[in-house]
Formats: C-alpha cells, sequence, structure tokens
C-alpha cells in the first residue's frame, strides 16, 4: 500500500515538475524573443486584426471577462478558497494557495519592471490601465490562482472524469481572461501568452513542492 502511494506521488511530482519546466521554458523563449525584437510586427498585427472586431456587445463582454482578473476578485476568489480549506483543515493546501497568490503578484511586478515594456498604442485603449504590459498580470495571477484551485480541488475529487472538467473549466477562463486583455487593446498577444506560461510555472512547481510536503507527513484530503 504504501509502496503504491509513493509510487502515484513520484507519478504526480514528475508530472507537476516537468510542467512546470515546459512553462517556464515557453516564457524564456518568448521573453528573449521579445527583447530581440522578433515579435513586434506580430503582436501589432494580432492588436489589429482584433480590434477590427470590436462590437458593442463583445466590448461589454469583455469587460465582464476581464474582471474576472482584476485584484478584487482575485483577492475575493484567495479568501473564499481559503476559509473553506481552513474549515477542511487542509493547512498544506491553504499554504499552497497563499503561496500562490503572493508568488503570482511579486513575478509580475519583478518582471515587468525588468521588461518594461510599454502598453499597446496602435489601437485604441477600451479601460483605463497603467503600468508596463509584459507580462499581462492578468493572465498569470488568474492562471497560477485558478490553476493551485485547481489542482487542490482535484484532490478532493476521486473521479477522473470530474477532475478533468474542472481544469477544462479554468482553463476556459484562463482563455477568456487572456484574450478579453488583447481585445480591449491593454496587452498584446504575447504579454498573455508569456503571463499564462509564467503563471502555469509557478502554479505547477508549487503543486510538486507541496505534493513532496504531503509525502513527508500531511494527511490526505478525503475524495469525494
Amino acid at each position: 500500500m504504501s509502496r503504491t502511494l509513493f509510487s502515484a506521488r513520484s507519478g504526480h511530482l514528475s508530472l507537476w515538475l516537468g510542467g512546470a519546466a515546459l512553462a517556464f521554458g515557453t516564457f524564456v523563449r518568448i521573453t528573449r524573443e521579445l527583447v530581440e525584437g522578433e515579435v513586434g510586427a506580430m503582436d501589432s498585427a494580432i492588436l489589429l486584426a482584433v480590434a477590427k472586431k470590436r462590437t458593442p456587445w463583445l466590448t461589454t463582454a469583455a469587460v465582464d471577462v476581464t474582471a474576472l482578473g482584476s485584484i478584487t476578485l482575485v483577492v475575493l476568489f484567495s479568501a473564499f478558497t481559503l476559509v473553506v480549506l481552513l474549515v477542511l483543515r487542509d493547512r498544506l493546501g491553504a499554504l499552497q494557495l497563499l503561496a500562490a497568490s503572493a508568488g503570482a503578484g511579486i513575478l509580475t511586478l519583478v518582471t515587468k519592471n525588468i521588461i518594461e515594456r510599454i502598453r499597446p498604442e496602435e489601437a485604441q485603449q477600451l479601460i483605463t490601465v497603467s503600468g508596463f504590459s509584459y507580462p499581462s498580470g492578468h493572465s498569470v495571477s488568474t492562471c497560477a490562482l485558478y490553476l493551485t484551485i485547481a489542482i487542490i480541488a482535484g484532490r478532493y475529487v476521486q473521479h477522473s472524469g470530474a477532475r478533468a472538467v474542472i481544469f477544462l473549466a479554468v482553463s476556459a477562463v484562463l482563455i477568456m481572461v487572456g484574450a478579453s486583455r488583447v481585445y480591449l487593446g491593454v496587452h498584446y498577444a504575447t504579454d498573455v501568452v508569456s503571463g499564462i506560461s509564467l503563471g502555469a510555472a509557478w502554479a505547477l512547481l508549487l503543486a510538486g513542492f507541496f505534493t513532496l510536503g504531503s509525502h513527508h507527513g500531511s494527511a490526505r484530503p478525503q475524495r469525494l
């Protein structure tokens, strides 16, 4: 029994760390190409093409969707999930969630201040934003937070189909939030893709770390 459990945790650890390496490698590659000036023309073309598709109802929908990555909602989702985890006495899960939220904020701030990419100017910005453009803070924070919540929730769900639905729902949210940032003219496409990659790398790295933590004595959550 213990050997089987150890094998399962080793498999999860390999999955999380492998995924984190792949996501971070994607972020590094995009960043390198940005610094070398290889993505500017593509980003501008995508932004202008998306701007031509704007309609009043799409703009309303984009403003609503982009709010899912706002600081207010991210904090509210984090606080609610934290309370649930504390009620369930899942201290490792609570620490993982806090680390995901705090780390995403720090990674976004540091990266933005290093790269210092100016916000898009090719198309009208439909909402008011400030700060640098790369990477998309909305994409980093939503990916790190929602993916971490999905990973933690997966520990409580036994049915593989239900876990797949959770991760598909999170993926859909991430894509919609990222697309809304480009549609609203406040980010380039590479800002969004790099933000998702960085957020995913952080969430998956934490998943691997806390998988090791659970191996060293934490009680396994009761599955549903």
